[in-house]
């Protein structure tokens, strides 16, 4: 009832998913790319730019909860898994740190939104049980795997967008695919508690979306765009309507409350084998 068209309810076992692959893409966002990349839309590019602005902090928060926990099992497939995951997190977070420079040099005031989120991931490793951390990763990782389908799914996505721009995107959103399970695995090695999954998933559902609005609102502000009625106009558009973000992701944020919920209960095999092919 609902799985996405391109997604399906049946559970990819674990040899048959796809591997966690390391690359090393090159940042080549040109300099003379239109200031508002994404079609013109002065809201949508806000947007994008907010969430890389959270990335490489956010990506160094998930590394280390992992690293906390993985002593947490001794499976040596999951031990392999982490290992690609963490490098796999540290290059997003090493190429969203040069995007984030680029976005400045565009007028786009990240610095704020990057010290927040360093503010917010110190606190939580201060004053959060390491398991707690590892349960925030597993939700917000699953917020970035439902977000990566829309990406590489949608090719509207990509409509209208500056190669170089569509391309780090989707770059981004194939590895959040393939690495969509490492920290829920290790979770259920070290806790199996539906509850504390769901408590995070819980705060992380409110958290994730008010500080993506904030962020998106500063950015605006600091642009000039905020009282520009269109550049919100096309916001909503490309929330709700095209590609329309929000009703795309609402299925997969239900599936994650069932109890016997997986990530690779939701295929994205072809999804993965598609961006493949055209890098290949």
């Amino acid at each position: 009832m609902f799985a996405l068209p391109w997604t399906t309810r049946v559970r990819v076992p674990p040899g048959e998913r796809p591997p966690i692959e390391v690359r090393r893409p090159a940042f080549d966002v040109p300099e003379d790319a239109p200031k508002y990349f994404f079609r013109g839309e002065k809201g949508v590019t806000a947007l994008l730019y907010a969430l890389s602005a959270v990335f490489p902090d956010g990506e160094r928060m998930f590394i280390e909860a992992v690293r906390a926990n993985q002593d947490g099992t001794s499976d040596p497939a999951l031990r392999r898994a982490i290992s690609a995951f963490v490098a796999q997190e540290a290059q997003h977070g090493r190429v969203h740190e040069a995007y984030n420079e680029y976005a400045k040099r565009r007028g786009f005031d990240v610095d704020p939104i990057s010290a927040g989120v360093r503010r917010r991931t110190a606190a939580m490793k201060a004053h959060l049980p390491k398991v707690v951390r590892l349960a925030a990763t597993a939700a917000l990782e699953h917020y970035t795997a439902l977000m990566a389908e829309v990406v590489l799914g949608d090719p509207r996505f990509a409509d209208g967008v500056p190669e170089a721009h569509a391309r780090l995107w989707r770059w981004h959103a194939a590895e959040e695919a393939e690495h969509k399970a490492v920290a829920f695995d290790l979770l259920a090695e070290v806790s199996g508690s539906t509850y504390v999954r769901l408590r995070s998933y819980a705060f992380t559902s409110v958290m994730f979306p008010t500080l993506t609005a904030l962020h998106t609102l500063h950015l605006m502000s600091k642009d000039g765009t905020l009282t520009d009625p269109r550049a919100h106009l096309g916001l909503l558009r490309f929330l709700f309507v095209d590609p329309g973000l929000i009703p795309r992701l609402l299925p997969g944020w239900l599936d994650y409350l069932r109890p016997d919920f997986h990530p690779w209960d939701r295929d994205d095999r072809e999804l993965l084998r598609e961006f493949r092919a055209g890098l290949a």
